[in-house]
């Protein structure tokens, strides 16, 4: 995570808290089973691959958006394969999410909690935007 944006850094960092302390809950209350939280784990995994689908996906339109002429007419060769490779990876992600849940038969509710860690992070994120701002309160 190499984010130069310091929000969507704290978002990142706040999905993958979330989602630890939600497989560390599941655990607790499967008391000891393995089951639930690696489901927890699987929804997670789904969330941070399609979030880093769309979040790639913006970064290259961005850089053609911004980009000489020139430079934009080789852009949208490169938005093209960006396109190609935004495509592919919900196709994997679709493919991954049936085995997590039909083959490796993993609760989804258990993937559901893990998916929704980085809904979790935003959030708290906009908790955060709406806290009132003092000179004690820097983020």
């Amino acid at each position: 995570m190499s984010e130069s944006d310091p929000m969507l850094r704290r978002i990142e960092r706040d999905a993958i808290l979330a989602c630890a302390a939600m497989a560390l809950a599941a655990l607790v209350i499967a008391r000891g089973g393995i089951g639930p939280p690696l489901g927890v784990a699987g929804g997670g995994l789904l969330a941070a691959v399609s979030y880093g689908g769309i979040k790639g996906g913006i970064d290259a339109l961005v850089a053609v958006a911004g980009a000489t002429p020139e430079a934009r007419r080789d852009g949208r060769k490169r938005a093209a394969i960006g396109l190609v490779k935004f495509f592919t990876r919900y196709a994997i992600l679709a493919a991954a999410a049936y085995v997590i849940m039909a083959r490796l038969r993993l609760s989804p509710i258990a993937v559901l909690a893990g998916a929704s860690s980085l809904v979790i992070a935003v959030t708290l994120e906009a908790l955060r935007a709406l806290r009132p701002k003092s000179p004690g309160n820097v983020q």
